[in-house]
């Protein structure tokens, strides 16, 4: 007699037919996202000596105007970013634009009035080259460029987990954001499966038991069916956030749609808010860094945008690394002239939904709550690799299984067919 097909027989077929079209992809991503996990720990450590410096016995760094001062005029461009780490004996960061890819006075003033009536164009970040250097805040030794062999490697570590390597990044993007989506139904469908068959048995303990546990001493066939049933749920949680998150990245329709859930929208990257100009020299860096420790007291790391004309402002954001520490970030907005706060945005004070929208980048890379998290992001996505490989050797089981069964009953039929004749 024909067995029903049942709600669960669904949800299987669907789990497979979803898994099988997505698998190379989310095995390629899932590899790659392992890797990037920790890029700038591995990096840091093989460019030991360009990230790191001696601390000087005063432990006092030279002042960051003189600092802005040396690279310029070393590296001959307009220092447009300061990166100052938490760590006093790690390099400083000084990005700057080339004075010949430097756009002159008159234009950059009619591409800003055209940014405020049109809004940015599409790629207008790339337009400009920028180059970044690493500092020693203590000599005021340029100890190289800030894109090392390793960081380039990560560069297409990351290239490869957004766009696949694909230089259309539109088509990249689309691929790896349904790939994401696959995921999503995936992680809803297995956790369907990895639930007990029956409801009646749910109050059994045995009956959950098995979903918890990997039989050593079985079968290559039941250990490798318990990996992919076990090892994906206690990834459950972290994958199913990267698999939410991921299109994000990927679709304008997705991230649109997040933020209308939300009712919330993320911070600008462009600094519209302008300075009082006063007839007065601006402020130095020093007072801007003064500035931001006294409203932001702890010790962090500091991103400091410099204004791009006289009418502009410091954009200045801080945010903390450790262990088991929020990744927050807090901004504030300064007059150039006078330090007034003209915006200010600490992490602590935004409601919950433009907390996750202003962290979305630092949940996807599980650095939301410092290395505790990345670790355990680290190891779902290494369990994430495996989940479609142990997929398809399941599927490829249930094929020979079902081949084998066929030609058993074949065998059968001709017996069966001779007896009935002699009867």
């Amino acid at each position: 007699m024909k067995k029903k097909y049942s709600f669960r027989n669904f949800i299987n077929d669907l789990h497979l037919w979803l898994g099988i079209p997505s698998a190379l992809v989310l095995v390629v991503m899932c590899i790659s996202g392992t890797l990037y996990a920790f890029q700038r720990e591995i990096t840091q450590w093989i460019d030991h000596d360009r990230f790191y410096v001696k601390v000087s016995e005063d432990k006092n760094p030279l002042p960051a105007d003189s600092l802005k001062r040396i690279v310029e005029r070393e590296m001959k461009g307009q220092v447009t970013t300061i990166q100052i780490p938490q760590q006093p004996d790690q390099a400083w960061t000084f990005t700057l634009i080339p004075k010949n890819n430097k756009p002159s006075e008159a234009k950059e003033k009619e591409e800003h009035k055209t940014k405020l009536s049109k809004g940015p164009k599409k790629g207008e970040g790339e337009k400009e080259k920028v180059k970044s250097y690493l500092v020693n805040p203590y000599s005021g030794i340029i100890q190289g460029d800030a894109k090392t062999p390793s960081v380039q490697f990560f560069a297409k570590v990351l290239q490869l987990h957004r766009w696949l390597l694909i230089e259309n990044k539109d088509i990249g993007g689309a691929i790896t954001g349904t790939a994401c989506i696959l995921m999503l139904f995936l992680q809803i469908t297995g956790f369907i499966l990895w639930l007990p068959a029956k409801v009646s048995s749910w109050k059994k303990w045995h009956a959950w038991e098995i979903g918890f546990k990997i039989k050593m001493d079985a079968s290559w066939k039941r250990i490798n069916f318990d990996l992919h049933k076990t090892l994906g749920f206690y990834a459950f949680l972290f994958v199913t956030i990267m698999a939410t998150t991921g299109p994000y990245f990927a679709f304008k329709w997705y991230k649109e749609g997040a933020q209308a859930l939300l009712h919330a929208k993320p911070f600008s990257k462009e600094n519209t808010f302008l300075s009082e100009i006063q007839y007065k020299e601006p402020l130095s860096l020093e007072r801007i860094i003064s500035q931001t420790s006294t409203l932001y007291s702890y010790a962090g790391n500091m991103r400091i945008m410099l204004p791009k004309d006289a009418e502009g402002s410091y954009a200045v954001q801080k945010y903390q690394d450790g262990f088991f520490t929020c990744s927050g970030i807090d901004r504030v907005v300064l007059d150039q002239y006078s330090g007034a706060v003209l915006d200010l945005k600490p992490y602590s004070d935004l409601s919950f939904s433009q907390k996750l929208l202003s962290s979305v980048k630092a949940i996807h890379t599980g650095e939301i709550f410092g290395t505790f998290t990345k670790c355990l992001y680290f190891l779902a996505c290494l369990i994430a690799t495996s989940l479609p490989v142990t997929g398809v050797l399941i599927w490829l089981g249930k094929g020979k299984k079902e081949k084998r069964k066929n030609t058993n009953t074949s065998k059968k039929r001709p017996v069966l067919a001779e007896v009935m004749k002699s009867a």
